[in-house]
């Protein structure tokens, strides 16, 4: 069995940028000849952990994924007192998540990992289990990097100008690199289904006891779910989501265990989640904890990290009394006595600054079908039923709606739920709706800063991609 570990390990290939021309060169130094290492099934598996952990990056879920969003939406309204990150705040021009650096580093070596599949020598479940792996893993930095880099397909504006190049192929030098262009947003989803089909199909058998730190059949049906709500493709949203509700991967809080389930080193819903180990603390510089609050935990007295993200009055106000989740919101401290800041990342991991990072949970596959239902004829009930299920979970009662009502009610209580988890300006987003700003301003979802900037190199390098519109 695997050890759940996440390090930036030179297994098998070590990937290095260097300059615009070098966007997938890869650089052996410190490791073995790809063509000779990746044989024994012990070898993939030590591959595909190393593919897993790109995604402690800072510029992915080590926190801009979780951060930036409530910054760029409207949870966050920012103090006076310091004007760290304000410009992501006010949506300022080329103040967005950078992802692309690093998850193009991830599945470059997700590539090689796959193109040397030929060599596996092993049972063929262990090599399912890692191609199937690997398949999530490429769609996760994939979804990523189109909804921050392009529009979705059902809200997609005349300025549309694709996603991000899909990069299929393992490329051991430069000159064997493609000049491929953005893929548009179509494509890129259609890219998506068959990826999460097939890997969906790859670990459907196998077990699921290397939940949540590793990919399984759940957490395939979860991004899968994810992927076709960004879609508005309804009918698969409620496929997936129910596959992944079935799978027992999760357990759904309830009203007593809600907050400690917040405190717990890994969160008791999660189906797939990010884990750091003590000695890949971040700190508290990166840290997704004082962005949010300046108490270091349950117990501190004394002010640590900046907090620049207060929760916003707006979002305050929307928590009812007898709303469980509201008593997530702390006080802050020091100069920031005055402040709401969330607690839902309180230094969970046992040390200053550290936690693991839910990235897809129960309670979201639940507000993912319910969003869905309301869109179809004839399912109000069905809606109702998993709408309710969170807000009788939150404390609140049972209600009764319809048509637009109900569906903003949804999206409600979707908000409170997943608040300060890296929701909140992509739903504004996949919906083509503007952000009414905390500040009282609106950001208009025509705005060409609703994307992120495509690095410049790799536009210079590559003469069939195109800048967003407006840099």
């Amino acid at each position: 069995m695997r050890t759940r570990i996440y390090k930036y390990i030179a297994v098998a290939v070590t990937l290095s940028f260097f300059s615009c021309a070098d966007i997938l060169n890869v650089k052996p130094t410190d490791s073995i000849d790809s063509e000779q290492s990746l044989v024994k099934a012990e070898d993939f598996e030590a591959a595909t952990v190393g593919a897993y952990s790109y995604l402690q990056n800072y510029r992915l879920y080590g926190r801009q994924l979780i951060s930036y969003p409530e910054f760029l939406g409207n949870n966050v309204l920012q103090p006076s007192r310091t004007i760290s990150l304000q410009t992501l705040s006010s949506n300022a021009r080329g103040a967005h998540m950078i992802p692309w650096l690093t998850s193009y580093q991830a599945i470059a070596q997700i590539n090689i990992i796959m193109d040397q599949l030929g060599n596996f020598q092993g049972d063929s479940d262990r090599r399912d289990r890692v191609k199937g792996e690997l398949l999530f893993l490429r769609s996760l930095y994939y979804h990523n990097l189109a909804r921050v880099y392009g529009y979705e397909p059902k809200v997609k504006r005349s300025t549309d100008r694709g996603t991000a190049p899909l990069r299929l192929k393992a490329v051991y030098n430069f000159q064997n690199n493609e000049n491929l262009p953005r893929a548009t947003p179509e494509e890129m989803y259609a890219h998506l289904y068959k990826e999460l089909g097939e890997a969906y199909e790859l670990l459907k058998d196998q077990p699921t006891n290397q939940a949540p730190f590793f990919a399984t059949s759940a957490a395939v049906a979860a991004l899968f779910s994810r992927v076709a709500l960004y879609n508005a493709d309804y009918e698969n949203v409620i496929k997936w989501s129910t596959i992944a509700l079935q799978s027992g991967v999760g357990r759904f809080s309830t009203k007593d265990s809600y907050v400690a389930d917040w405190r717990a080193a890994t969160h008791p819903e999660s189906i797939f989640e990010v884990e750091f180990k003590v000695d890949q603390n971040l700190g508290v510089d990166l840290a997704i904890r004082s962005d949010f609050t300046n108490r270091v935990n349950a117990e501190a007295t004394e002010a640590n990290g900046s907090a620049p993200g207060q929760v916003s009055p707006a979002l305050y106000a929307m928590f009812e009394d007898a709303d469980v989740r509201k008593e997530l919101i702390w006080k802050g401290l020091g100069a920031a006595s005055d402040e709401n800041q969330t607690t839902k990342f309180f230094s969970r991991g046992g040390a200053p600054n550290l936690d693991n990072v839910p990235v897809i949970r129960v309670s979201e596959m639940y507000l993912n079908r319910a969003e869905a239902y309301a869109h179809i004829d004839g399912q109000e009930g069905a809606a109702l039923a998993d709408l309710n299920r969170i807000r009788n979970r939150a404390g609140l009662p049972t209600v009764s709606l319809g048509g637009d009502v109900l569906l903003d009610e949804i999206l409600k209580q979707r908000r409170l739920e997943l608040c300060f988890e890296g929701h909140n300006f992509f739903d504004y987003k996949r919906l083509g709706m503007d952000i009414p700003k905390a500040n009282g301003t609106v950001f208009k979802y025509s705005d060409y800063r609703v994307l992120g900037q495509v690095p410049w190199r790799d536009i210079n390098s590559f003469n069939k991609m195109r800048q967003n519109y407006g840099y």
